[in-house]
């Protein structure tokens, strides 16, 4: 694998970022709103999943733009996309009218995991060329 990539890596690396860390400062301003669409899902203790939800998307987003512990922000929020996207948008049993819709945004985050992945593999293959 290429130790030094082109500079699309990191600006593509950064865009991903980017999407976490104005997520999560957009929970900050909608705190009440999104605690409540959390507790409506089922979820117990909403308000402090919520503050742990910012604390991932804004430390993860930071990661990412940063490239500083980028290899573990990636799998940190690649980690979180995982439940977020079985509980928040389970299309299997969103009724007609929000099938499609549950289903994009089930998938685009699997697409967004799997940027997650990339960003893992090339951030160790970068420490392991450094540590040699």
């Amino acid at each position: 694998m290429n130790s030094a990539p082109t500079p699309l890596y990191p600006a593509g690396r950064a865009l991903l970022g980017a999407l976490f860390l104005i997520s999560g400062l957009l929970k900050i301003g909608g705190f009440g709103g999104t605690a409540a669409w959390m507790a409506s899902a089922g979820l117990p203790l909403a308000s402090l999943l919520l503050v742990l939800t910012i604390a991932v998307e804004i430390g993860g987003g930071l990661t990412l733009i940063t490239g500083w512990n980028a290899r573990w922000g990636a799998l940190t929020l690649a980690l979180f996309l995982v439940p977020v996207s079985l509980v928040f948008h389970g299309f299997w049993s969103a009724d007609a009218v929000n099938y499609q819709n549950q289903f994009n945004h089930f998938f685009k985050n699997i697409a967004i995991l799997g940027g997650m992945l990339v960003v893992f593999a090339m951030e160790s293959a970068r420490a392991q060329v450094k540590a040699q």
